[in-house]
């Protein structure tokens, strides 16, 4: 018998496609595994906004009261450490801020605030036995909930995700407090009762009673943990642990960007590496979903069930057919609603375009799996939600309403990460408010849905070139080109090819470039522009060590000119030469500072912040491992 995900009992199977069919209702805690037995840091205090802001990635300064988010903590490179909800609660004491996660990760949390508190008026309090918790989750739970705590004015069908209510009523202990969170894909909500008053036995015992007779399934363990573990498999939900071993995870490897990162809040710890991946990174893992090919018979099969037993543990590489290694293994279960083995997977740029197929070494065997965006599963009205949200959206824009639009559109890709429309006019309505970087992130990750689509590398092309970014601008536009005569043609793209067409293209100008600058050189030895050029050509035919010479005379022909320190910095980079190469970038920081010339300051400054947070002894680059 496996736990959690990996369970192969046919009942619990079972019980995972029927409550997706009718919900369930479950007291949470005790032997519970993972949001099975949930906890709440209670951070309070004149400070606690403000500290809060600074320590993780969502925004908490503009949470308004009874509203809430997803957020991460991450390290200062970057890498994800923990992941759990924030919920803004205000009372006749103040401000408070609820973080819910699993309950064993709460220590290592609170340990990480506790590291950086000084002088801050901030309490931390682990008050996750203060309470009784339990959750309903499914279709209907919104309505059963409207017969328990009803409210008229606002009915629990209306509650965002994240909101934090403090229902009121006969029979309501003062202090409760029931919070819209999803765990499985459908709609839920958690109910904390506090454990202290006598009241909140009846009532949990009240809402289980409501639950069974509108059908719902009752889950207790050890089928509670097993069941719910599928479920968060079957939602694409990114856990710390099995989705966080075997290397240091970057954030945006999980794609969790998307809806637990603010890039307007301002400053917190890890914010400059994560901004930096997200307008100049590419990202060499992200996190996909991998369907295995079934017999046909049911994932209660023999063969089903060996296939979660042979794959590699969580963290350990995945290795193709012919032998090479394509990226890492994370959660894994035999998928009720996918009526076959499912797994997560961070797969390297060559293999994660959905609809890829996969021959995957298990042992002396293999077995064909199918790509796809997560999640697996989405709610039934998941599609009508996410065209309401897009047509608002539109709308809002249309009357000049753009952060409305926007957060319109955010959360119709938080509902539906592959809603390609949304990106495309969420991309669009950033460009046309000039937060170009912003676009730009926006239609990268279209480019991964929509890999063949020229659209998408024109419109990337445009904002490059807004930026001032000129080699990505020619790039993306040549890419459009490409796939617009592959589409004309009525073939389809090959990302590979076109790939080696463009660098045999970009190599050939190099080469012709390398000889231009030469024999200007020849004339004047001290050209600082063709020294620049000689070093660039050098650069892009991987010549990294004649890159060096040639930036190094450039910068002492023209001492000014911020670009030529920027390249030189990254071209000793390329040879290990990390300490050189920081010194060269503060050097030019203080050219472009004095000079106002804001990008490559700013690209210096990451630059720099990135390598003073390498260990020692080491070369690689977090953003792009």
């Amino acid at each position: 018998m496996m736990e959690g995900g990996r369970t192969q009992d046919p009942e619990i199977l079972e019980r995972g496609r029927t409550v997706r069919e009718v919900g369930f209702f479950a007291r949470l805690g005790g032997e519970g595994v993972g949001m099975a037995c949930p906890g709440v840091i209670r951070v309070s205090g004149g400070d606690a906004l403000p500290f809060l802001h600074s320590q993780v990635t969502n925004e908490v300064e503009g949470l308004g009261p009874g509203t809430g988010n997803y957020s991460a903590r991450v390290t200062l490179q970057g890498q994800l450490v923990e992941l759990f909800s924030v919920h803004r609660v205000d009372d006749a004491r103040g401000s408070e801020l609820w973080l819910i996660l699993e309950r064993d990760r709460i220590a290592a949390l609170m340990a990480e605030f506790e590291a950086v508190l000084f002088a801050d008026d901030v309490q931390l309090v682990d008050a996750s036995d203060d309470y009784l918790w339990s959750t309903l989750q499914g279709p209907g739970c919104a309505e059963l909930l409207d017969g328990i705590w009803p409210d008229a004015e606002a009915p629990w069908s209306h509650s965002k995700n994240y909101s934090i209510r403090a229902p009121g009523g006969e029979g309501t202990p003062p202090g409760t407090r029931v919070i819209s969170r999803s765990l499985g894909g459908d709609r839920g909500f958690l109910i904390a009762l506090p454990r202290n008053a006598d009241e909140s036995v009846a009532l949990e015992e009240r809402v289980r009673v409501a639950a069974g007779a509108a059908n719902f399934q009752f889950l207790e363990e050890p089928a509670r943990s097993k069941v719910l573990e599928i479920l968060r498999i079957e939602a694409g939900v990114v856990r710390i642990g099995p989705d966080t071993q075997g290397r240091k995870r970057v954030l945006p490897e999980t794609g969790l960007e998307q809806y637990a990162v603010s890039y307007t809040k301002g400053c917190y710890l890890g914010q400059e590496v994560i901004a930096r991946i997200r307008t100049y990174g590419a990202l060499r893992f992200g996190l996909r979903g991998l369907v295995f090919e079934s017999t046909g018979q049911g994932i209660e099969a023999a063969r089903e069930a060996k296939i979660l037993e042979r794959l590699p543990e969580e963290g350990e590489p995945l290795i193709l057919e012919d032998g090479s290694k394509v990226g890492q293994i994370g959660s894994r279960t035999l998928s009720p609603m996918m009526d076959a083995a499912v797994a997560f997977a961070y797969l390297d740029k060559a293999h994660r375009t959905p609809g890829t197929e996969l021959r995957i070494r298990l042992g002396e065997e293999s077995i064909g799996a199918k790509v796809e965006l997560l999640p697996f599963y989405s709610a039934p009205d998941l599609a009508e939600r996410v065209a309401w949200l897009y047509d608002r959206a539109v709308r809002h824009f249309a009357a000049s309403r753009e952060d409305a639009a926007l957060e319109m559109l955010e959360e119709a890709l938080r509902l539906d990460p592959s809603f390609s429309d949304g990106y495309e006019a969420m991309g669009v309505m950033l460009g046309r408010s000039e937060r170009f970087h912003e676009a730009i992130d926006i239609f990268k990750r279209l480019e991964e849905i929509a890999p063949n689509e020229p659209m998408v590398n024109t419109n990337l092309s445009l904002y490059f070139m807004k930026i001032g970014d000129k080699d990505s601008a020619e790039a993306e536009a040549a890419r459009a080109m490409q796939k617009e005569m592959a589409q004309q043609s009525g073939r389809a793209v090959d990302s590979e090819a076109l790939d080696r067409v463009m660098a045999e293209q970009q190599q050939a100008d190099a080469r012709r470039k390398k000889e231009m600058f030469g024999q200007i050189l020849e004339i004047d030895p001290d050209d600082p522009i063709a020294l620049f050029g000689l070093g660039n050509a050098a650069a892009a035919l991987g010549e990294w060590e004649s890159a060096v010479a040639a930036y190094a005379r450039a910068t002492g022909a023209e001492a000014d000119n911020s670009a030529t320190y920027l390249a030189h910095g990254k071209a000793l980079e390329q040879i290990g030469l990390g300490g050189r190469a920081e010194a060269v970038y503060r050097a030019g920081m203080e050219v472009a500072s004095r000079k106002g010339d804001l990008m490559p300051l700013k690209e210096m400054e990451h630059r720099v912040l990135l390598l003073a947070s390498r260990p020692a002894g080491s070369d690689s680059d977090p953003a792009s491992e």
